[in-house]
């Protein structure tokens, strides 16, 4: 199989946008992280980093499974149960239980140290962390990547019979794709009953999982079937159009939704906002995927080294990054900007860093063995 160098490319961009969003939450737009700035955005500016943010988690993290599926059952393909597991539970297990046990607590005391608050000695800080405050972070796409690849690996392992080659399915119709959507936002909004955006289990988020098993999901489809040779940009332009369609709309609501209570409502519960939300999401992600994909592939498929660095650091970067945001945004309050300016000089020394320092890393003898 030839190598997608779209691929490369999206999975770069992705990774700059996970940067974008963990540092605009930073300066003031809606979501958790870290540490967020005391001179923050507000009014106006708030708002459109808000909605930025609503449209980049309705699709950027969903569209990090689907490539994952892509590229997964080959793998599983070429090297069988054992050697499949095994490499999985190192480049996946090693990292994220280095990040959780000792990365994830040290930005925590670093962060406590900046602020003047009590910490106590590293270790002991470190020990109180992993003992009472133990998450993933960031780190939760990686942990809930091994679940997914694991019980994948074990259903094929458990299922041979099912798995044969066939001829390649029919590429989805329009009214397939929408009750693809419609289906994902309506089990979304019944999660949400329960699980309402916010609220998590270890750093998970399972008021946004529908998204990411439907995708991951139909990313194995995709590959089994060929999809991504056969579809085009043509099929993709009216899904695009639909998705941006629905933004105005979007903004419109949060608009009319001025009050703190009508803001919380979009989380879920049995409102107009939290139907909306969960509805909104899978269009902007069916469409927005589907465009990028077709249009990537179209035009931006060619062979590029510095591209296939930057695409192989790309996972390195993503587990580092939440310190060069971080340390950015102190830098930032130093300077006498006002808090936009400074979200860009973050951004201008986080993702360049990110990326610099990944491949340093990947440099060291026995790493890329892992990342």
């Amino acid at each position: 199989m030839n190598r997608a160098y779209y691929i490369d490319r999206l999975r770069i961009i992705l990774t700059m946008l996970v940067i974008f969003h963990h540092s605009a939450i930073a300066f003031g737009a809606s979501g958790g992280w870290y540490y967020v700035t005391p001179n923050a955005t507000n009014g106006i500016t708030q708002m459109i980093l808000t909605i930025f943010m609503a449209i980049d988690q309705a699709y950027f993290m969903s569209f990090f499974f689907f490539i994952s599926a892509l590229f997964m059952q080959g793998s599983f393909d070429r090297k069988g149960l054992g050697k499949f597991l095994k490499d999985r539970w190192i480049r996946l297990g090693i990292p994220l239980a280095v990040y959780t046990l000792l990365l994830h607590p040290t930005l925590v005391f670093s962060i406590f140290k900046y602020l003047d608050k009590p910490t106590g000695t590293w270790s002991h800080f470190v020990w109180v962390i992993n003992s009472q405050h133990m998450g993933p972070g960031p780190m939760w796409f990686v942990l809930t990547l091994l679940i997914f690849e694991t019980l994948y690996a074990l259903y094929r392992f458990f299922s041979k019979h099912r798995i044969v080659d066939k001829k390649e399915r029919r590429l989805p119709e329009w009214w397939q794709i929408a009750i693809f959507i419609l289906g994902a936002g309506i089990l979304a909004f019944c999660i949400r009953l329960v699980y309402p955006v916010g609220k998590s289990f270890f750093g998970l988020q399972f008021g946004y999982f529908i998204l990411y098993v439907a995708m991951y999901i139909t990313g194995i489809v995709a590959s089994r079937n060929n999809w991504l040779e056969r579809l085009t940009l043509k099929k993709a332009k009216p899904w695009f159009f639909v998705a941006l369609f629905t933004i105005p709309l979007l903004i419109g609501i949060v608009a009319l939704s001025s009050s703190p209570e009508k803001m919380n409502a979009f989380s879920g519960g049995i409102n107009i906002q939290a139907m909306f939300y969960a509805l909104w999401e899978p269009f902007i992600c069916v469409g927005l995927c589907y465009f990028l994909l077709m249009y990537f592939k179209k035009h931006l498929n060619q062979p590029n080294r510095f591209v296939l660095s930057l695409s192989l650091d790309s996972y390195t970067a993503y587990i580092i990054h939440p310190f060069f945001v971080v340390g950015a945004t102190f830098l930032s309050e130093r300077i006498a900007l006002p808090p936009l300016l400074r979200l860009i000089f973050v951004l201008a020394l986080a993702i360049p860093g990110t990326f610099i320092v990944a491949r340093l890393i990947r440099n060291i003898p026995g790493v890329k063995r892992i990342l």
